[in-house]
C-alpha cells in the first residue's frame, strides 16, 4: 500500500464486493472530471447507483448468486465507461497501434531461444508471423472501426520496390509530431530460426520503414542483416532507433549468438546513419521527453552481476552525455567482508524491477510512466510512475505502482511467468489516465484502477490468437514538438573538417556522494578503455578471475589540480572507465559503468559520483580550465591491452619468486591461478549463485578498490617490497590490479597471449 500511486487502485477495507469497488472508483472518476462537458448529465445516474449500492445486500463468498447486485455492478461499469470517454484528455477519435506476437518456447530452459528474454524478444525471427499496423477509429463509439493502414501499401524503394507488405511481422510504431507520418519496423521472416550466425540475414531482421498515415508512400529506410527497431522521431526531423550495427555481443550467453544493439541516428530518408551510443550491452525504446532529451533503457552491468537491472537513462538527441538518474546502483553497494547470506539479505530489502521498459514522460509533468518487466521474459509486467525529483535509493524511492496487483515479474514471482507479464507499452495522456496494453488487448487505464477495453487482436482475425498482443497505442493526432536542442557533436554529413577534438572537464573530483578516505589527495585520473566483446560465447576464453569480464586498455593518465579539477582530450567512440588515483598511482575510486564521447563533444562532470540532488560544491573558476586540455600520457610501456603474461608475470618471476623461495616466505607459486586470493577483481555473473561476495556490489566504495585494497598492493607499499622493483615495474603491477587483474587482453589467440 505504501508504494501504490493512488490508494483507490487497491481494494479498500469497506469494499464488500466488486460492485462496491467499481462504485468507489467511479466516484473518484467523477471528481477527477469535475465540470467537464457531459459529466453533469450523468451525475443523477451515478447518485442513483450509489443509492442502489446502499440498499442492496452485497454479494458474499458463501453466496455469490445475487442477480440484483450483479446488475448493479454491470450498470456501474457501463456508467464508468461513459465517464471515461468524457475525459478532456481524450480529445481524439483515432488510435494507432501494432499487433505483434512472440514465440513461446516449448521448454523452460529453451525459452531464451524463442524470445523469452529481454534481448532475444527483439530478434525478428522470434516473432510470430502475422499481425500488422492498425488504427482504431471511433473508439468511444459502440461499434469502433479497425483500419489496416498497410492493406494497400506498396514499397516505393529498395529491394521490395513494387511489392505489398502482406507478410512477415511488425513492431514499434511511432507517429510524427504533425500526425502525418508513421515509423515502424517490419520483417519478412515467417519462421523461427536458431540463434546462429547464419540466421542473421536481410530477410530475417527488422528494418525501419515509414509510411504516410493514410497508407501511401511506403518506404524502407534501413536494410541488411541487422535488427533495427524502436524508431523514434526527433524534434529536428531526424530519427533515433536501435540497431545492431555498432557490433559486439552480450557478455552472458553461453551458446547463443546474441548481438548487441544500441542507439543510432539517421535522417528521415534513411541516409546519414551512424551510432550515437558506443555502449557494449543492449539499449531499448527511446522516446523524447518534454525538454527534448532522449530517454531510454540501458542494460548496464560493467564489472557487476548481469541481472543487476536495466533502467532509465537520458542523453541529448545527438547521444551526448548519457546519464543514469534512476536505479542504476541498487543495494548492496558492496559485499566486501560479508557472507553470501548477509549480501542476499541486504538485496532482499531493496527489491525493485529487474528491467524498466517503455519509459515515456507524461505531458505537462515532470513524471514518467514505465513498465516493470522481467529480465527473462517479454517487455510486459506492471506499470509504474517514476518521479526523478525524489532521492534515488537504487530501488523504489522514485517509483510508485499504478497497477499494484500486477507483480514485478521475476522479482516477486518465481521463474518465467507469462501470466504475470500483464501490462505494457503505456502512452500517458496525463498523470491520471493512460493508453496501454493489458495482456492481448488495448485498454484505457486510470490511476484509480479503472480499465476500459479499446481493441483486441481476435477482432482483427489474427492467426494463432492469443499469442498476439495489440500494443504500442498512440493517439492519432498532432502533438506539441519538444524543444530542438542544438547538435554539439561533429558527426555524419554535418561534420566539419578540423573541428576541435572531444574533451572532458571535471570540476571537482572530491564532490562525491561517498567521501574519500580522510586525508586522501587525488593526483591523477586514469583512463581505461573497456573492450567490447567480439565473440558470442560467455567466458571462452575467460579474461580473468571475474566471470563475464572484458579486456582493458590503459589509454593514459592526466593530472588533477589541487582544487580537484581536471581537463583533458578524450578518445572518441570508445568505452571509457575513469579512475581517481592517489600520489601512489593507486585507484581510490573507479567507475562500475562506462562513459564515451563523440567527435567534437565537450563532456563535463561536477564530481566523482556527485550528489544528484545537490548543487555543485564550488562555483568559482576551476584551475584545470585555465589551461589547455591535457593529453593522456601512457603509464607503463606501450598502450596495449592489459595482459598478465606481458605486463606483470616477468616481474613476479624475476623479482618476487626468487626472494620468496630463498626466504621461504610469501607465495611460492606466482602463476596467474595461484595469485587470485592476493589480487583484486570485481566479478560478473549472478550475485547469489556464481561469485564470492568479496568481489561484488553495484558501486565502488572509495578506498576499497584495486591495488590499494588488495594484498599484493598493500605489500607493494611496504618499504622493503617497494625497493625490490623499479618505478615502472611498480606502476605495471598497480595498473594490473586496478584493471581488474585480468589474465588476457582479447577474446582470441588465447595460447599466443599466454606466451606473451
Amino acid at each position: 500500500a505504501e508504494l501504490v500511486y493512488h490508494r483507490h487502485a487497491l481494494v479498500q477495507e469497506p469494499d464488500r464486493d466488486p460492485a462496491d469497488v467499481v462504485l468507489r472508483r467511479t466516484c473518484y472518476f467523477v471528481r477527477l472530471l469535475g465540470d467537464a462537458p457531459g459529466v453533469a448529465a450523468l451525475r443523477p445516474r451515478y447518485e442513483a447507483l450509489e443509492q442502489r449500492g446502499r440498499d442492496l445486500t452485497p454479494m458474499t463468498r458463501e453466496k455469490t448468486a445475487n442477480p440484483a447486485r450483479q446488475q448493479l455492478y454491470l450498470d456501474a461499469c457501463a456508467l464508468r465507461r461513459e465517464l471515461a470517454f468524457l475525459n478532456p484528455k481524450l480529445d481524439f477519435d483515432k488510435i494507432l497501434f501494432v499487433v505483434r506476437g512472440v514465440i513461446h518456447g516449448p521448454m523452460e530452459e529453451n525459452a531464451d531461444w524463442f524470445g523469452q528474454h529481454q534481448t532475444t524478444q527483439y530478434f525478428a525471427f522470434n516473432s510470430v508471423a502475422g499481425g500488422g499496423l492498425f488504427a482504431i477509429e471511433g473508439f468511444k463509439d459502440e461499434t469502433p472501426r479497425f483500419v489496416n493502414i498497410l492493406e494497400n501499401a506498396v514499397f516505393e524503394n529498395g529491394r521490395h520496390q513494387g511489392e505489398t507488405i502482406d507478410r512477415g511481422a511488425f513492431i514499434s510504431p511511432d507517429l510524427s509530431y504533425d500526425g502525418k507520418t508513421i515509423l515502424f519496423s517490419w520483417t519478412e521472416n515467417e519462421e523461427h530460426r536458431e540463434h546462429v550466425p547464419e540466421s542473421w540475414t536481410e530477410n530475417s531482421a527488422w528494418h525501419v520503414c515509414r509510411v504516410n498515415s493514410d497508407g501511401t508512400h511506403l518506404r524502407q529506410l534501413t536494410d541488411g542483416p541487422y535488427n533495427e527497431f524502436h524508431a523514434c522521431w526527433l524534434p529536428n526531423g531526424r530519427i533515433a532507433f536501435i540497431s545492431e550495427r555498432r557490433g559486439g555481443f552480450i557478455r552472458c550467453f553461453v551458446t547463443m549468438w546474441v548481438p548487441n544493439y544500441v542507439l543510432h541516428s539517421m535522417k528521415d530518408d534513411g541516409s546519414d546513419l551512424y551510432p550515437i551510443s558506443y555502449f557494449e550491452t543492449s539499449e531499448w525504446s527511446p522516446s523524447v521527453n518534454n525538454d527534448g532529451m532522449l530517454v531510454y533503457t540501458r542494460w548496464d552491468y560493467v564489472d557487476r552481476n548481469d541481472c543487476l537491472g536495466s533502467n532509465f537513462w537520458i542523453c541529448a538527441p545527438d547521444g551526448r552525455d548519457p546519464r543514469a538518474p534512476h536505479g542504476n546502483y541498487p543495494q548492496p553497494w558492496h559485499t566486501i567482508g560479508r557472507t553470501k547470506e548477509e549480501s542476499l539479505a541486504i538485496d532482499q530489502r531493496f527489491k525493485s524491477p529487474f528491467t524498466e521498459m517503455g519509459i515515456r514522460q507524461i505531458p505537462d509533468s515532470s513524471k514518467y510512466i514505465l513498465t516493470a518487466v522481467p529480465h527473462h521474459g517479454e517487455a510486459f509486467g506492471s506499470l509504474c510512475i517514476l518521479d526523478l525529483r525524489q532521492k534515488d535509493d537504487g530501488a523504489m524511492n522514485q517509483l510508485r505502482r499504478i497497477t499494484p496487483y500486477a507483480k514485478f515479474p521475476e522479482v516477486e514471482t518465481p521463474g518465467r511467468r507469462y501470466d504475470v507479464q500483464q501490462y505494457g507499452t503505456a502512452w500517458p495522456l496525463s498523470e491520471d489516465v493512460y493508453l496501454c496494453n493489458y495482456y492481448e488487448n488495448l485498454y484505457l487505464l486510470d490511476r484509480f484502477g479503472n480499465l476500459e477495453c479499446l481493441a483486441a487482436p481476435k477482432e482483427l482475425a489474427c492467426k494463432q490468437y492469443p499469442f498476439f498482443r495489440a500494443m504500442s497505442p498512440i493517439p492519432f493526432r498532432a502533438r506539441p514538438v519538444p524543444p530542438i536542442l542544438p547538435a554539439l557533436t561533429n558527426q555524419g554529413e554535418d561534420a566539419v573538417p578540423n573541428a576541435p577534438k572531444a574533451r572532458i572537464s571535471l570540476m571537482n573530483v572530491y564532490d562525491a556522494d561517498i567521501p574519500f578516505p580522510e586525508g586522501t589527495r587525488i593526483k591523477w585520473l586514469r583512463i581505461l578503455q573497456n573492450v567490447v566483446k567480439d565473440n558470442y560465447t560467455m567466458d571462452k576464453p575467460r579474461i580473468g578471475y571475474a566471470a563475464e569480464n572484458c579486456p582493458r586498455i590503459p589509454l593514459g593518465v592526466v593530472p588533477v589540480e589541487e582544487d580537484g579539477s581536471a581537463h583533458f582530450w578524450a578518445p572518441v567512440a570508445k568505452e571509457l572507465i575513469f579512475q581517481a588515483l592517489d600520489e601512489n598511482y593507486m585507484a581510490v575510486q573507479s567507475m562500475k559503468s562506462v562513459a564515451f564521447v563523440h567527435p567534437g563533444e565537450h563532456l563535463s562532470c561536477a564530481g566523482c559520483h556527485e550528489p544528484v540532488h545537490a548543487t555543485p560544491t564550488r562555483a568559482q573558476t576551476c584551475q584545470a580550465l585555465d589551461r589547455p586540455p591535457s593529453t593522456p600520457q601512457p603509464e607503463a610501456g606501450p598502450i596495449e591491452p592489459v595482459n598478465f603474461h606481458r605486463l606483470v608475470e616477468p616481474i613476479f618471476q624475476s623479482k618476487c619468486l626468487p626472494c620468496h623461495t630463498k626466504e621461504k616466505r610469501g607465495p611460492q607459486d606466482m602463476s596467474y591461478a595461484a595469485l587470485e586470493p592476493l589480487a583484486f577483481y570485481w566479478a560478473g555473473g549472478f550475485l547469489g549463485d556464481w561469485v564470492n561476495p568479496e568481489h561484488n556490489g553495484a558501486r565502488t566504495i572509495p578506498g576499497m578498490f584495486g591495488a590499494r585494497h588488495s594484498k599484493i598492493g598493500r605489500k607493494l607499499l611496504e618499504p622493503f617490497h617497494r625497493r625490490q622493483v623499479t618505478d615502472e615495474e611498480y606502476r605495471r603491477i598497480v595498473l594490473w590490479l586496478d584493471s581488474n587483474s585480468p589474465e588476457l587482453g582479447a577474446f582470441h589467440d588465447e595460447d599466443a597471449q599466454r606466451r606473451g
